[in-house]
C-alpha cells in the first residue's frame, strides 16, 4: 500500500508564479529555520526569515528574478509583485529552500525549530515572542549566530538596556534601506510632535511617548507578499520620510533634514513618481518599484533585491506602512527608541485559522502577553 502524500504549493501574491511538489505525510511537520540576521531582515522588510527544504531538488526557478544575496546564496522573488519565494545555494546541485510565507495552510505543515543569528538583533528582535512550546512539549532553540555556535535564552537576551514603558521617542532620524541599498531612506522621529494636544496627534503616534505604533501582521496578502508568516509594520506620514541625503560615510544621518530631501507628500504623488517613465523619474527613488495588489492598494518593493518597503492605501492619502526590518535603529531590531509595539494581539490573526499558522499566531500573542507583564507595560 502506497504511503499518503501531501502536496506543497508555493504561490506569489499576484499568482503569476506557482510551484508544486509533494512529499510523504509522514515527513510532517517540516522543520523550519528562522534567521534573524541583519541581512535577512533587510532582504524581506520584516524581522526574520523562515524557510524549509523544497522536496523537488531540481525545481526550475528561472521564471523568478534572481538576486545574488551572497557569494554562496541566491534569492528568488516574483519580479511583478515582489513576493520572495525561494533560496538556493550557488553551487551546482544545491537544493532550493522555500520561504514558509508563500506556502498554504495545511495543518501540521511547519514547525519553527531553530532561530539563528539572534545576536544580530541587539535587542532580541522577535525571538522572545517565539518561545512557543511544540505539541510534544519541547521548545525551539535559539542561537547567537549559526547552529554550531552558542545557544542563547530569548527571554533574557539583549545587548543593551531597553527603554522603559514611559520613555519618550529618541529625536534622531533613523535610516532605513533594503539589502542591496537600492532603496535608501530616512524616517524622522515623531518626537518633533511633542507638545501637541493628544487630540491633534495622528492615530499612529502614541501620546506622551511620541513613538510610532508598530504591529505584527498575519494577514494572508502581506504574508505572501513578504514571504514571512508574520510581517512587522510601523506607520508614518510621508512628510516624515526623506531621501538619505546628508548622510556621512559612517551611515549616520544629519538631525536636520532639509525639505528638499522629502519624499512625495501623498500616496498618489508617490505612486506617480515611482511609475513615471524612467527618463522623468527622480533618481533618488533608486530601485523602488510599485505593484497594485487591489483597486486601492499599492505595495512598494525593491526591484533588485525584492525587499518589501511600503504599503499604501488610497483612502489614507498621507500615510504609509513601513517594513520594520529595514530600520537601522541603534537600539536594535525592535527599534524601541522609535516604535511602540502593539502588545495585545497579532493583526490579521483570523487569516491564520484552520491551518498550521493558527498555533503560531496564538502562541506569539501568548508570549507577547508574558513579555509585556515582565517588562511592566
Amino acid at each position: 500500500m502506497s504511503e499518503e502524500t501531501v502536496q506543497l504549493v508555493a504561490q506569489c501574491l499576484c499568482k503569476a508564479r506557482t510551484y508544486t511538489s509533494s512529499l510523504p505525510s509522514s515527513a510532517l511537520p517540516l522543520s523550519a529555520s528562522c534567521c534573524h540576521c541583519d541581512s535577512c531582515r533587510h532582504l524581506l522588510g520584516t524581522l526574520y526569515l523562515s524557510d524549509v527544504k523544497w522536496p523537488n531538488k531540481d525545481e526550475d526557478l528561472s521564471a523568478l528574478e534572481k538576486y545574488s544575496f551572497s557569494k554562496n546564496l541566491n534569492k528568488f522573488f516574483c519580479k511583478q509583485c515582489g513576493s520572495h519565494m525561494f533560496s538556493r545555494g550557488t553551487k551546482s546541485g544545491s537544493v532550493p529552500w522555500v520561504l514558509t510565507g508563500v506556502l498554504g495552510k495545511t495543518p501540521n505543515l511547519i514547525r519553527y525549530d531553530n532561530h539563528t543569528y539572534v545576536g544580530d538583533t541587539v535587542d532580541g528582535g522577535l525571538s522572545p515572542w517565539f518561545r512557543i512550546p511544540h505539541s510534544d512539549g519541547t521548545y525551539p532553540k535559539f542561537w547567537r549566530e549559526d547552529k554550531d555556535g552558542d545557544e542563547v535564552s530569548p527571554e533574557s537576551f539583549t545587548q543593551n538596556t531597553p527603554p522603559g514603558p514611559g520613555a519618550v521617542a529618541s529625536p534622531e532620524p533613523t535610516r532605513f534601506r533594503c539589502h542591496c541599498r537600492g532603496v535608501d531612506l530616512v524616517l524622522r522621529s515623531a518626537a518633533d510632535m511633542a507638545g501637541r494636544p493628544d487630540a491633534e496627534l495622528p492615530w499612529f503616534v502614541k501620546p506622551k511617548t511620541y513613538k510610532y505604533a508598530s504591529t505584527l501582521d498575519a494577514c494572508n496578502s502581506c504574508r505572501v507578499w513578504v514571504g514571512s508568516d508574520l510581517m512587522s509594520w510601523t506607520f508614518a506620514n510621508l512628510s516624515h520620510i526623506h531621501f538619505a541625503a546628508g548622510t556621512g560615510g559612517d551611515g549616520s544621518v544629519e538631525t536636520q533634514l532639509p525639505s528638499s530631501t522629502a519624499l512625495p507628500q501623498t500616496v498618489s504623488d508617490l505612486r506617480e513618481a515611482v511609475t513615471v517613465d524612467a527618463k522623468d523619474r527622480d533618481p533618488r527613488l533608486g530601485t523602488l518599484a510599485a505593484y497594485q495588489s487591489s483597486h486601492d492598494v499599492w505595495r512598494y518593493h525593491c526591484s533588485r533585491c525584492g525587499a518589501s518597503v511600503f504599503y499604501a492605501v488610497d483612502d489614507r492619502p498621507d500615510l504609509v506602512d513601513i517594513g520594520v526590518g529595514l530600520l537601522e535603529h541603534p537600539g536594535g531590531a525592535r527599534a524601541e527608541g522609535l516604535l511602540a509595539w502593539s502588545l495585545t494581539r497579532v493583526g490579521g490573526e483570523d487569516d491564520s485559522k484552520g491551518g498550521w499558522r493558527e498555533g503560531l499566531a496564538s502562541g506569539v500573542e501568548e508570549e507577547i502577553k508574558k513579555w509585556r507583564i515582565a517588562r511592566g507595560y
